[in-house]
């Protein structure tokens, strides 16, 4: 499943609270699907994890190991091709004033 998700921000600052409801809630997404069955399931974050106000930057210093996930682009997707492949908008941004088009990835077998 590919989530498309709009934003725009006054500061780059100001997108992280926004991106840490939207992956908090997707995380939960997923653990219902978890338990509706499907054991192969996996989150990729629309951004940088940014669960916690200050992120420590070291895996094994992580205050939430079990909630953190990986961006799609750090899996090797290549989120730009993905999407436009389906329709959906995305261009690299000259401006914050400018709408953020974010992915999120869920992979389900």
């Amino acid at each position: 499943m590919i989530f498309h998700f709009g934003k725009t921000v006054a500061k780059p600052e100001d997108r992280f609270a926004w991106t840490r409801g939207v992956n908090s809630k997707l995380l939960k997404l997923e653990r219902e699907i978890f338990l509706a069955g499907y054991y192969k399931i996996f989150l990729l974050f629309m951004d940088s994890c940014n669960l916690c106000d200050s992120c420590p930057g070291v895996r094994v210093e992580c205050k939430y190991p079990k909630l953190s996930r990986p961006t799609p682009e750090a899996m090797a997707i290549d989120v730009f091709s993905t999407v436009r492949t389906i329709g959906y908008p995305i261009e690299v941004l000259s401006d914050y004033s400018q709408e953020m088009n974010r992915y999120a990835f869920l992979l389900i077998e």
